[in-house]
C-alpha cells in the first residue's frame, strides 16, 4: 500500500477475547500507521463508534459470551460504510453466516494471518481513494456541464436582449460559474482615465459605487481583497468585472469568462440598423434598450412614464410613412422616444402620467384628422392640404408605469392590447364621431352591446339615487390612482354633477337648452389607469343609459358636452 493512496489513518475498532488474535491485529494495524481501538464490552464499542467514525471493525464472535454477534448490526448502523469483519474459530464456523446476515462484510477464520488483516485495511483505503476520485470527477463534470450551459444561455440571450437585460445576465452567469459572493460589471467610456460606470451588480458587490474614478475603484477593490478581471475587446478595454469573495478558480476559466463577457457587451452595444436622426424613429433593439434605462430611472426616482402603441394604417406603405412622419413631427421638440416595431409605432414618454399620455393620444388623433390646432407652431408643413390626412385611421393604446406594469415588456404588451381594443371601439362600430350629443346617446341606447371587446358599452337601467351612488363611488376609486379629471352634465337634484363633487371639482356643462338634450345625464371620468363614461336619459325617477371603459367614447362625449352646453364651474 503506497503512502499516496492513503487518505489518513484508519480508526480500527476490535472486540476480541483471544489474546493471540488481538496481538496479531494490533501489530498489523500499528505497522500500517492506523489507530487501534479496543472495546471490552458492547457498550464501549457502541460508544466508541458514536463518538467518532469507525472505518474498520474486527469482532470475535465468541467474545462476551457470544453477545458480540450483535455488533455486526450495531456498528454498520452507527457508521454507514464501515467495513466489519467477523472472526470465528473453526468449531463455530456456522456462526459466520449469522454475522453476514446481520451486516458483516466478511468472515475471517481464526487465527488470522497478517496478510489477511493487511488486505482488509488496504481494501478500505483503496475504496476511500476511489470514492474521493469519483466524487471529484463528478463535481468537475457538473461544473463543466454548468459552464457550457451558462455559456450557451448567455450567448443566445445576448443576441436578442436589451443591453440592461444582457449585462444582468452576464453578472448572473459569472456569479454562477465562479461561485463569487459578489459580482459587479463596470463599463469604460471614453479614455482610460474616465470614470467607471456600474452597469450591474449582485450579492456583496451591491454596495459598490455607481460611478467611480479608476484610482478610487482600485483602492476600494484592494481594500476588500476582491479580484478585478479586465474586459478587452477589439477596440480596447471596454470594462471590468469585480469578483468579491471568490474562491480560487482555474485561471483559464477566468480568462474565458472575461472573453465571453467582453464579446457579449460588444454584441449588445452593436447597433442593429441605422438611426434616422431626421425622423427620430429608432430600431426595435435601440428603442427598447434606451426605454428600459429610462424606465429604470423612473422606478429609482419614483416617477411616472407612459408608453403609446400606435397601430398604423396598413393598406398602403405610403400612408403608413405619412402617418409616421405626422406623429414624429408632433413629438419632435419633446423628450419622447419613438421606435418602429412589428408594424407598430411605439412612443415612450418619460415623466408623463396617465392623463398626460391620454392628452398626447388625443393630440395625435386630432393631428391625423387634420386639426390645425394640433400642429406645432412654426411647422413648415402646416400649409399642406388636409385631404390626404382626413382618411387616416389609427388605433392608439396607452399604458402607464406603474399602474399597467413595472417592466417595459409588460407596458408595451398592455399598450398594444389596448390599441387592438381601440380599433374595435363602439365609436367606430356605430359611427358616433360625427353625430351631435343627442344622436350619440340615442345610438348607444338603441345598440348598447356591440362587438367592441372589453370596451363595449353595456346597458344601465337604475334608479337615479343608485346612479348618484355609482358615480360617486367611481370618482372616489379613480381618485385613488392619482390625478383625476371629471366632466359632467347639469341636472336638478342629486345628479352625477353632485356625485362628482363628493371627490373632486368637476367640469360641469349645462346641455338642457340643446335640442333633444333636456333629459340627458352624462359623466366622463379620466384617471391615471383609464377612462370611464356613463351617459343616458332620465325617465321619471330612473336612469336609462350605457356605461363603458372606452377612452374614444369618453373623448366623443366630452367634446359634445363642451360644444353643446355652457360651462359652469364646479
Amino acid at each position: 500500500m503506497s503512502q499516496s493512496a492513503r487518505t489518513g489513518p484508519l480508526r480500527v475498532l476490535v472486540v476480541l477475547e483471544d489474546e493471540d488474535v488481538k496481538r496479531a491485529i494490533e501489530h498489523v494495524v500499528s505497522e500500517e500507521g492506523d489507530l487501534f481501538i479496543q472495546a471490552s464490552s458492547i457498550e464501549d464499542a457502541v460508544q466508541a463508534a458514536s463518538i467518532d467514525r469507525v472505518d474498520v471493525a474486527f469482532v470475535e464472535l465468541r467474545a462476551l459470551g457470544g453477545a458480540a454477534l450483535a455488533l455486526c448490526h450495531h456498528i454498520p448502523s452507527l457508521c454507514p460504510g464501515a467495513a466489519l469483519h467477523a472472526i470465528v474459530h473453526p468449531p463455530e464456523i456456522d456462526r459466520g453466516t449469522e454475522a453476514l446476515s446481520l451486516g458483516a462484510n466478511g468472515v475471517i477464520v481464526a487465527p488470522p494471518t497478517g496478510e489477511a488483516i493487511a488486505r482488509v485495511l488496504s481494501d478500505v483505503k483503496l475504496e476511500a481513494v476511489r470514492k474521493k476520485e469519483v466524487t471529484s470527477l463528478e463535481a468537475k463534470l457538473a461544473r463543466e456541464r454548468k459552464r457550457l450551459e451558462t455559456y450557451d444561455r448567455l450567448v443566445r440571450f445576448a443576441r436578442g436582449a436589451a443591453p440592461s437585460d444582457a449585462v444582468r445576465a452576464i453578472v448572473d452567469g459569472v456569479s454562477q460559474l465562479t461561485a463569487a459572493q459578489g459580482v459587479a460589471l463596470y463599463a469604460t467610456f471614453g479614455h482610460d482615465d474616465s470614470e467607471r460606470v456600474l452597469l450591474a451588480a449582485l450579492g456583496t458587490a451591491l454596495d459598490l459605487p455607481s460611478t467611480c474614478a479608476p484610482a478610487d475603484l482600485s483602492r476600494l477593490v484592494s481594500a476588500r481583497a476582491a479580484r478585478v478581471v479586465p474586459l478587452i475587446a477589439s477596440q480596447g478595454a471596454i470594462g471590468m468585472l469585480v469578483l468579491d469573495r471568490a474562491p480560487p478558480s482555474i485561471e483559464p476559466e477566468i480568462a474565458q469568462l472575461a472573453d465571453l463577457a467582453a464579446a457579449m457587451l460588444s454584441i449588445v452595444d452593436r447597433p442593429e440598423g441605422p438611426v434616422d436622426e431626421g425622423t427620430r424613429v429608432f430600431p426595435p433593439k435601440h428603442f427598447r434598450g434606451v426605454a428600459d434605462r429610462l424606465l429604470t430611472l423612473a422606478a429609482r426616482h419614483d416617477r411616472r412614464c407612459s408608453v403609446l402603441a400606435i397601430a398604423l394604417p396598413g393598406d398602403k406603405s405610403s400612408r403608413r410613412e405619412e402617418a409616421t412622419r405626422e406623429i414624429v413631427d408632433i413629438i419632435r421638440t419633446t423628450d419622447a422616444l419613438c421606435g418602429l416595431e412589428d408594424g407598430d409605432l411605439l412612443l415612450f414618454l418619460p415623466e408623463t402620467t396617465g392623463i398626460g399620455a391620454q392628452s398626447c393620444r388625443r393630440r395625435i388623433l386630432a393631428r391625423l384628422q387634420g386639426d390645425r390646432r394640433a400642429r406645432p407652431r412654426g411647422n413648415p408643413s402646416s400649409s399642406r392640404t388636409d385631404s390626404s390626412r382626413s382618411g387616416m385611421s389609427v388605433a392608439i393604446g396607452v399604458a402607464t408605469y406603474p399602474h399597467d406594469g413595472t417592466t417595459l415588456r409588460r407596458l408595451i404588451k398592455s399598450a398594444r392590447a389596448r390599441a387592438s381594443d381601440d380599433a374595435r371601439s363602439s365609436v367606430h362600430a356605430l359611427g358616433l364621431d360625427g353625430l351631435p350629443l343627442a344622436e350619440v346617446v340615442d345610438a348607444l341606447l338603441s345598440r348598447p352591446m356591440v362587438d367592441a371587446g372589453p370596451r363595449s358599452s353595456y346597458p344601465l337601467n337604475v334608479a337615479c339615487t343608485a346612479l348618484f351612488s355609482l358615480a360617486a363611488r367611481a370618482c372616489k376609486e379613480a381618485q385613488r390612482g392619482g390625478e383625476l379629471h371629471v366632466t359632467t352634465t347639469l341636472q336638478p337634484g342629486l345628479g352625477v354633477a353632485a356625485a362628482a363633487r363628493q371627490a373632486t371639482i368637476p367640469k360641469v356643462h349645462d346641455v338642457r337648452a340643446e335640442a333633444g338634450c333636456s333629459d340627458i345625464e352624462a359623466i366622463v371620468i379620466e384617471a391615471e389607469h383609464g377612462a370611464w363614461v356613463c351617459c343616458g336619459r332620465i325617465v321619471g325617477e330612473r336612469f336609462q343609459g350605457v356605461h363603458a371603459a372606452d377612452p374614444l367614447l369618453a373623448d366623443v362625449i366630452e367634446k359634445r358636452l363642451a360644444a353643446a352646453g355652457a360651462n359652469h364651474a364646479g
